[in-house]
């Protein structure tokens, strides 16, 4: 078996995605599940796809051709079998993605309002008690910090992609989140966001 590779692209440890159009395209299930399952973790064939997903090949790559016009995928490299097919490996464009939280409600409306909205409430579950009036607050609060925490966990880059293709991916995983901890302890807005935050949590805690 014959293999093309392509020019080296770097991976990135994680994206952070703010097109609205690009969010919309993810929430289509079977897309979601083609980058999210499978195409960060490796390089796989539309056929390889087709077969773990279920679907059939036509539909997998129109999915992949609609994932590659907004360069959340990419074709990483080809492979020729003994019968002369040549075999197309497509890679997602980072290894994690994040949806910011602004665009996801630009995005989806209402669906992402509720469920933040929802998250707020449950809190009183933990003994804290955020009242109706003061959930738009709670919202932005924690919008920023998320929005914040994506931004800096984005800058978070990889110096020497081959070593870190050799870790596990337990050991990965693990060296990635010291590194974006690192970086939000290191950033001042952060902090400030961090401890407002806090604060509102901790004046509307059970008891306080």
């Amino acid at each position: 078996m014959n293999g093309s590779k392509k020019q080296k692209r770097r991976i990135m440890d994680m994206e952070v995605i703010e097109d609205k159009n690009m969010i919309k395209l993810l929430m289509e299930p079977t897309r979601a599940k083609i980058v999210f399952d499978y195409l960060v973790k490796d390089s796989m064939t539309v056929k390889q796809l087709s077969e773990v997903t279920g679907k059939n090949p036509g539909t997998i790559l129109h999915h992949i051709q609609k994932l590659k016009e907004v360069g959340l995928v990419f074709e990483e490299r080809t492979e020729q079998t003994q019968t002369g097919i040549v075999q197309r490996y497509y890679r997602a464009s980072a290894r994690e993605y994040r949806m910011g939280i602004s665009e996801m409600i630009q995005a989806t409306g209402d669906d992402t309002t509720k469920r933040l909205k929802s998250i707020i409430k449950s809190l009183s579950v933990f003994g804290i008690d955020v009242p109706e009036d003061q959930i738009e607050q709670a919202m932005e609060l924690m919008t920023a910090l998320i929005n914040r925490e994506n931004e800096l966990s984005s800058r978070n880059l990889i110096m020497n992609e081959e070593g870190y293709d050799k870790m596990s991916s337990s050991i990965r995983g693990d060296a990635s989140r010291i590194m974006r901890r690192f970086a939000l302890e290191e950033d001042s807005q952060y902090r400030d966001l961090r401890t407002n935050w806090h604060a509102f949590l901790r004046s509307h805690r059970r008891g306080i």
